[in-house]
């Protein structure tokens, strides 16, 4: 067993490494060819960061036949990526940091697209309608990105990227883009396999290692970009970033539901990912509430719907764990 967690946590380091070059990469290059920061966090760094839920995602169900593990890893990463806001809270320390987030109708969209497309999954899990599900999510993921295109444009408002205007080599990104990529493929191939004889040998089970596990290190390249946002004060590219990345981690459903064989992918996973999904969503509600609701009082530095979801997630993480 010990070998196989070792396996684990180097391709869980590889990831974040590859990840974290991959990103940046990205930013210059958006940088380079002057694209609008709401794509910037929304849907260049949301698909970016999303890599290795997908690559992870299909690694299970094809070759691994695990359609729990996929969907696991896909729903747990979007319990995740909503606590970010909670260790960007820790880090701030000078008060709620929801405090000081504009409320932005790029935010409130995302958001809302990322709730919607999560609902439908659950459906899709109670109903048994996997290839109904998956067209409308798809369908729903590309209405999302035309209206943001959309919001975007009539914005007027700058957003600030993570790196300064400087002249990039195009051919200098582009080859660093395609060897992140390669690196963070090659890890999430062996992640999954070791998550998987993880869930088998601990008795754990796949829905939940694929929730909390697995979800947790594919989570850790949004970290990085969270705290790097932080660091240089671009709130709402962190908020994009993380509501761009839940969008499109539901999308990636039904791209592994293409690839799934045996049958459809939601119809035969199980009933235990609709309480991941259900927490998503509310950790999703409390943070667009969060960033409504200013004023809010501190307690040790920490914003009170700060606590608040993170005793949400501990509880539904303790269910799901009873549940597994």
């Amino acid at each position: 067993m010990s070998v196989i967690w070792l396996k684990f946590l180097i391709s869980a380091v590889v990831i974040v490494v590859a990840g974290i070059r991959l990103t940046e990469s990205v930013d210059q290059f958006s940088d380079c060819l002057q694209i609008g920061k709401v794509w910037i966090g929304v849907v260049l760094l949301g698909f970016i960061t999303s890599l290795p839920e997908m690559i992870t995602s299909l690694v299970a169900v094809v070759s691994l036949h695990a359609g729990d593990l996929a969907v696991g890893n896909i729903l747990g990463s979007n319990n995740f990526n909503p606590m970010l806001l909670v260790v960007m809270d820790f880090f701030y320390r000078k008060g709620s940091i929801t405090n000081v987030i504009h409320s932005q109708r790029s935010h409130n969209a995302s958001a809302g697209f990322a709730v919607l497309l999560t609902g439908g999954v659950i459906l899709g899990i109670i109903f048994k309608s996997s290839f109904a599900t998956s067209i409308l999510i798809a369908l729903g993921y590309f209405a999302g990105m035309y209206y943001l295109a959309k919001i975007e444009k009539e914005d007027e408002r700058e957003r600030e990227s993570f790196h300064s205007k400087e002249n990039y080599s195009l051919v200098k990104m582009c080859f660093n883009i395609g060897i992140s990529a390669v690196a963070v493929i090659g890890a999430s191939i062996f992640l999954t396999g070791s998550a998987d004889a993880l869930a088998d040998q601990t008795g754990l089970g796949r829905t939940f290692v694929g929730s909390i596990f697995l979800a947790l290190v594919t989570s850790l390249p949004e970290m990085v970009i969270s705290l790097s946002a932080l660091k240089i004060g671009a709130f709402d590219l962190a908020i994009g970033n993380i509501f761009g990345s839940n969008m499109t981690n539901i999308f990636i459903v039904s791209i592994c539901n293409i690839f799934y064989r045996g049958g459809n992918l939601l119809n035969e996973v199980s009933h235990t990912h609709i309480l991941t999904a259900v927490l998503s969503i509310l950790l999703t509600g409390m943070v667009i509430a969060g960033i409504h609701f200013k004023n809010k009082k501190t307690f040790l530095g920490l914003g009170i719907d700060s606590y608040l979801m993170t005793g949400l997630f501990i509880v539904g993480t303790k269910v799901l764990y009873y549940l597994r």
